[in-house]
């Protein structure tokens, strides 16, 4: 009996970090994950009956939330290089928990276009935060590793906010819980935070000038090549259910199912997926799987614009999305490695929020570029992607070495430069 209950026990100890500094950071990153779950599920509910506002208008204002993010995630990586980072995190939880509240008082498109613009400006920026605050009081070789049971985390309280939603939606009166359950959950990642370590600013003569991530090309050329790496999430949010229902004759009611199939994987598989991208050379090599995987996929749907047989496309379907599940976690953990591989010490926040532009990118062109090509060109649009993605996997190694190399120079200069400043 003894040794049956050290299993459960075993595995409750690995998925449970023993140090109080994790412990916070995992626990921030369910209650805001389960605020951002509530509204994101129960957004389109709560502004369509609640504040009467019709669905193209809740559709463009989201749309245009995801702009937000082409800009805040690089300018809060340089704040957060600037000041100290748990004072940052703070403050954005906060406001960004003050700005779910005030969805309740929304009474039109307008004031719902501003609000949700503003929200997404300051929520993209705890992004970086949150990775520079990692960066700053996690070691080297532990940083990927957190962020993968960061991830599985965030999965697991996106999945309780979901749940949340669904009893908001179940009446009239309940829908308040929709704006309401998420600024108390974001107030509750506010107040978690309060108890990490300061995250002291970086030292101001070593930091380059400002934007410097955004001017660097190769840097950026491996955050192109990581955009399209994490096509797995346009292509399973949008243009996988897009395809089943307006291409096949799968049953829509599988369309739900097929999130559920890729959010357990995800959960169970993230953080064993991350092994190996704690260095830059095997980051890269995750990140070229991951492409391959993406293509797999691909190549696995297009067969149902060429097969059209109920089963038949509903194993090609389930097939892709397993393969596109896979694809999700070893891209992920590679752009945890990359990112804090590439990023220049004294320059983290800037570095790591420009990466964030790799995912902020995909959200904004993904859906529109590969729905339009897959359901214009049918299976020669899904082989397309394929190529586009195999291509990058071929091509982020070399990029990741390029990028190395010239962050490798330019330290040695900068280490210079400092050196002949010091008094003797």
């Amino acid at each position: 009996m003894s040794g049956n209950d050290t299993v459960p026990a075993g595995r409750l100890a690995r998925l449970v970090p023993p140090d109080p500094l994790r412990r916070r950071l995992l626990a921030i990153r369910f209650a805001g994950a389960t605020g951002k779950g509530v509204f994101i599920s129960g957004s389109v509910v709560y502004f369509t009956l609640h504040v009467g506002l019709s669905a193209g208008q809740v559709g463009i204002g989201l749309s245009a939330a995801g702009f937000a993010g082409l800009v805040s995630s690089v300018l809060f990586g340089m704040i957060a290089d600037r000041m100290p980072k748990r004072t940052l995190l703070c403050a954005l939880f906060a406001a960004v928990a003050v700005g779910f509240g005030l969805y309740s008082v929304v009474s039109d498109a307008a004031g719902f276009y501003v609000l949700v613009v503003l929200i997404a400006f300051l929520d993209y920026g705890t992004g970086p935060t949150e990775s520079a605050m990692v960066a700053t009081l996690v070691p080297d070789g532990q940083r990927v590793r957190l962020n993968a049971m960061m991830r599985s985390m965030f999965n697991i309280g996106f999945s309780v906010g979901i749940g949340i939603a669904a009893l908001a939606a179940l009446s009239s009166r309940l829908l308040m819980l929709i704006p309401v359950g998420s600024a108390v959950l974001l107030g509750a990642a506010a107040a978690l935070a309060t108890r990490l370590p300061a995250g002291a600013p970086s030292p101001a003569a070593r930091r380059p000038r400002p934007f410097g991530a955004i001017r660097d090309l190769r840097y950026l050329s491996v955050v192109g090549l990581s955009a399209l790496l994490a096509s797995h999430i346009s292509l399973l949010m949008v243009v996988l259910p897009l395809w089943t229902i307006d291409r096949t004759e799968v049953r829509p009611f599988l369309v739900p199912l097929l999130l559920v199939i890729n959010t357990g994987f995800v959960i169970l598989f993230q953080v064993r997926a991350s092994k190996g991208a704690e260095t830059l050379a095997g980051a890269a090599a995750i990140g070229r799987k991951a492409g391959l995987w993406i293509a797999a996929g691909c190549l696995a749907v297009s067969l149902t614009a060429v097969w059209h047989h109920t089963a038949l496309a509903v194993a090609a379907i389930v097939a892709t999305v397993l393969a596109l599940s896979v694809a999700e976690v070893m891209q992920a953990a590679s752009a945890w490695g990359l990112a804090l591989g590439l990023a220049p010490k004294h320059a983290e926040g800037e570095y790591l929020g420009a990466f964030d532009l790799h995912v902020a990118t995909q959200n904004v062109a993904g859906p529109v570029l590969f729905s339009g090509l897959v359901i214009a060109q049918g299976f020669w649009g899904w082989a397309a992607i394929a190529a586009l993605v195999a291509a990058a996997a071929l091509l982020i190694g070399p990029a990741a070495r390029r990028s190395a190399e010239a962050m490798a120079g330019l330290a040695a200069v900068q280490d210079t430069a400092v050196e002949t400043e010091e008094p003797v």
